[in-house]
């Protein structure tokens, strides 16, 4: 579970930039707030109902176009590549993909990424600093027992440890200067990194991008016939009048066939195939994502989607997210992040004041600002659409002129 994530210097965002998932005093709405620690739900007090680790599953970013809202999300997603993508195993002194603030004169400072989360109940937090050629500083804590303990700390070739000493010192002297040691140590087993390093590679789930995969939801589908019971449904849910998923792996790329149930004039049914290719575009980029979705709910992981609402109806999209927000269909607490531009889901119905985030660009330094809604203290009954169409929380569009 994912409590918050920092980054800076990366992009459009040059400060030091915040956003939180943990869960405010706000009484509506609570019974979709979630807890790392089970036992805590035993000890909810009435002063915090939720107890002092409460998280919100969701959280949504708005903003105008090119206010920096896709920058956050890539540079989360970036911290994954570095840590279980393609930047994890760099060659030796492959440059790395830093993209720093533009505007700025002089030589450029590092980026920083940060993240606390928790994994299997334990609370984590670790972050790196790098620039073009080298990790500058990475670090990594954890509180096992309540209590902040050093996992490690390096700043450029130099390492402190608190366990396991000679043998880690022995990992880092085989980390290459443009390499994680969250990484190379976990390639050797290390177990001081392994639950820290397995959150990455397990719980962070991206269904951005403008290409469709369908890897995800394929792989669910040949889970078994749980998995793709709920992909069905959720497919029924969604309207698409697909009763049936047929994948065929006589070629190399898997052949995927949806099966439609229609009526005929005379009342018969009847059942027709089609191509998952010949199907409307929305109906792909459902299907590309729902594996992704279920799969998080099956297992707890953490979604991240830039531009929620592409290709899919405003309904639609709002369902995705009430399965997140439905603690009866999110038992393993799931979370998702997301940006968007559909004010319909600005909806104190369907999220909670601290769920909401805005992106604004500064006119005069182009640096991107990332604030919450709760900033401005609105009240329960405030229409939070209409608000933010009106300017009131800013994250808009200036258009001006007279002539287009």
């Amino acid at each position: 579970m994912l409590q918050q994530f920092s980054v800076t210097n990366h992009r459009s965002i040059r400060e030091r930039t915040t956003i939180s998932l943990l869960a405010t005093r706000d009484s509506s709405l609570r019974d979709c707030i979630l807890s790392p620690d089970e036992t805590q739900r035993a000890s909810r007090s009435a002063s915090r109902p939720y107890g002092s680790k409460a998280l919100v599953p969701v959280l949504a970013l708005y903003g105008a176009n090119a206010a920096g809202k896709s920058n956050l999300i890539h540079a989360l997603l970036l911290m994954r590549s570095f840590v279980a993508g393609e930047y994890a195993r760099p060659l030796k002194d492959a440059p790395l993909p830093q993209e720093p603030f533009a505007f700025t004169e002089g030589h450029s400072l590092p980026t920083t990424l940060e993240v606390i989360y928790y994994f299997e109940g334990i609370k984590y937090a670790y972050g790196f600093s790098f620039d073009r050629k080298k990790i500058i500083e990475e670090y990594l804590y954890h509180w096992p027992n309540g209590r902040e303990a050093l996992i490690f700390s390096r700043t450029g070739n130099n390492y402190q440890f608190r366990e396991n000493i000679s043998e880690q010192q022995t990992l880092a002297g085989r980390t290459p200067e443009n390499r994680l040691y969250l990484v190379s140590s976990n390639e050797w087993n290390c177990p001081q990194t392994a639950k820290a390093y397995l959150w990455f590679t397990r719980k962070l789930s991206d269904l951005s991008g403008e290409t469709l995969s369908f890897d995800q939801t394929l792989a669910a589908l040949k889970q078994g016939e749980n998995l793709k019971g709920k992909i069905l449904h959720e497919m029924l849910v969604a309207d698409l009048g697909i009763v049936d998923i047929r994948i065929s792996d006589s070629s190399d790329i898997p052949q995927i066939t949806m099966v439609h149930q229609l009526q005929t004039a005379e009342g018969d049914v009847k059942q027709y195939p089609l191509l998952l290719s010949q199907e409307s575009q929305g109906t792909q980029r459902f299907f590309s994502r729902i594996g992704s979705w279920i799969q998080a709910l099956e297992m707890g992981g953490v979604l991240i989607v830039d531009e929620i609402e592409a290709s899919l109806h405003p309904l639609l999209t709002r369902h995705l997210i009430e399965t997140i927000q439905d603690k009866s269909v999110n038992r393993n607490q799931a979370q998702l992040i997301f940006t968007t531009h559909d004010v319909g889901l600005l909806d104190q119905n369907l999220l909670r004041r601290d769920q909401i985030w805005f992106a604004q660009k500064d006119e005069k330094t182009a640096e991107t600002e990332i604030y919450a809604l709760t900033d401005f203290s609105p009240r329960k009954s405030e229409n939070i659409s209409k608000g933010y169409l009106q300017g009131r929380y800013g994250a808009i569009p200036f258009i001006g002129g007279s002539d287009i």
